[in-house]
């Protein structure tokens, strides 16, 4: 996903998405309650930490109640930089909504909004 600059200008600046949808890809681990996403193949951890720009996981999910669907998702790179279990395949899924403030958010660290430093 590419952001544009504050002229609409394509900017070169971007993040790398990685989209998952279903409710099997987050399981609560049961040690303490918190959601874990299970990394299949441990290649896609040096894949993601290699790549030129950060990597967000996104997931969708569906509450299979009332059949509303949420979207999170969070910086893997930075996660997997900064975790102490370097070879662990488990991600401690801690995603925020997937908004258009959370990307004006992101985009803002980016192009500060005038009158802003970044």
């Amino acid at each position: 996903m590419e952001f544009k600059d504050n002229n609409g200008k394509a900017s070169g600046k971007k993040i790398y998405v990685q989209l998952k949808h279903g409710n099997s890809y987050l399981r609560q681990r049961q040690r303490d309650g918190r959601e874990i996403f299970d990394v299949k193949n441990p290649r896609h951890l040096e894949y993601w930490i290699s790549q030129p720009v950060d990597v967000y996981l996104v997931i969708r999910q569906t509450d299979e109640r009332t059949n509303d669907a949420t979207i999170r998702w969070m910086n893997v790179t930075q996660y997997l930089k900064t975790r102490p279990a370097k070879s662990s395949r488990q991600i401690v899924f801690e995603g925020e909504p997937l908004t258009m403030q959370a990307v004006w958010k992101l985009r803002d660290r980016f192009f500060p909004p005038p009158g802003k430093k970044g």
